[in-house]
């Protein structure tokens, strides 16, 4: 039985080791993101998501660099962990690692702070979590037009600098802006296809199709809720989302962005990492070719992300 590396666009680890005491080499209970669990599931390619908690009183560039910190005392501690680069091999021992933001609240108005954190290793920010902020409006706003000047200006220095651009959270107007004005591929770390679950979380067919078309890829990511109006989510529902955004987007356009750690119940039959072989096997027995499944389960967003690396 062939054992398919897996990279995963999205968890939010790095925000529970304190509030939560996880510790990436040893679980504690409903902790989803560890090093056994990587290790079982053959993940090759971990992002790890700062997204700092807008109701405490830290602000979020203060959470955000306290997060950096946990981030490279993990890498110093765990050497099987390291940066993606053009040298990592995914047959080997290690695991390589993307540093990103989820929330633009983390830089507020000021570009400096983009440049403070590429320093410390951020190569993707998410646009928007569940507010408004100074760049721009979540799906939650409908209604709220699309990137502020700000968001604008931002959007050319993260260009310039070389952070990818996620668009999980945005909302249409914002995702249209930014299709038009930046000129390297953006991407979805962790959203599903609207198409089969009406959510303001998941992207029309118009979206994946032109984020595809520009270089992009949609990360599936595992929130019952954003995979079904069913009362709970299982494996098949994961599987649907992926193969839509391939129909749509292309084989090259799907890829994973679990949300692990910022879920709360889990697909049936994916309760953590050690379970993503699951994906490759239904894929196989779907009929798709192993460098297919190759694509969906790493390639593309291993791919994808390198040139920000």
């Amino acid at each position: 039985m062939k054992l398919y590396p897996f990279a995963d666009g999205h968890c939010d680890f790095l925000a529970f080791i304190q509030s939560r005491q996880f510790d990436i080499a040893d679980p504690v209970p409903g902790q989803h993101i560890a090093l056994p669990y990587l290790r079982q599931g053959n993940v090759k390619l971990q992002f790890f998501a700062m997204w700092p908690n807008m109701r405490l009183p830290q602000s979020a560039k203060e959470q955000c660099l306290s997060m950096a910190a946990d981030y490279q005392a993990m890498l110093k501690k765990h050497p099987v962990f390291r940066p993606l680069d053009a040298n990592f091999d995914p047959l080997g021992e290690e695991i390589a690692t993307v540093l990103t933001i989820e929330g633009g609240e983390a830089i507020g108005e000021d570009l400096e702070s983009l440049h403070q954190f590429y320093d410390l290793g951020v190569r993707a920010l998410t646009v928007t979590w569940n507010y408004p902020n100074a760049l721009a409006h979540p799906g939650t706003e409908s209604d709220a037009g699309g990137l502020t000047a700000f968001g604008r200006e931002a959007v050319r220095e993260m260009n310039a600098l070389g952070i990818a651009i996620d668009v999980s959270h945005l909302n249409d107007a914002g995702i249209e802006d930014l299709l038009r004005l930046s000129n390297q591929p953006i991407f979805a770390s962790h959203s599903n296809a609207r198409a089969l679950r009406r959510h303001t979380r998941c992207l029309s067919d118009d979206h994946i199709r032109e984020i595809a078309q520009m270089g992009g890829v949609i990360g599936v990511n595992f929130c019952g809720e954003h995979l079904t109006d069913q009362p709970s989510a299982c494996l098949e529902d994961v599987i649907a989302h992926l193969e839509h955004i391939m129909e749509v987007g292309g084989i090259r356009a799907a890829c994973i962005g679990s949300d692990f750690d910022g879920i709360g119940a889990c697909p049936e039959g994916l309760p953590n990492p050690s379970a993503l072989q699951k994906i490759a096997r239904v894929l196989e027995q779907s009929g798709y070719s192993q460098e297919e499944i190759y694509r969906v389960t790493y390639g593309n967003l291993h791919d994808y992300i390198l040139q920000f690396c």
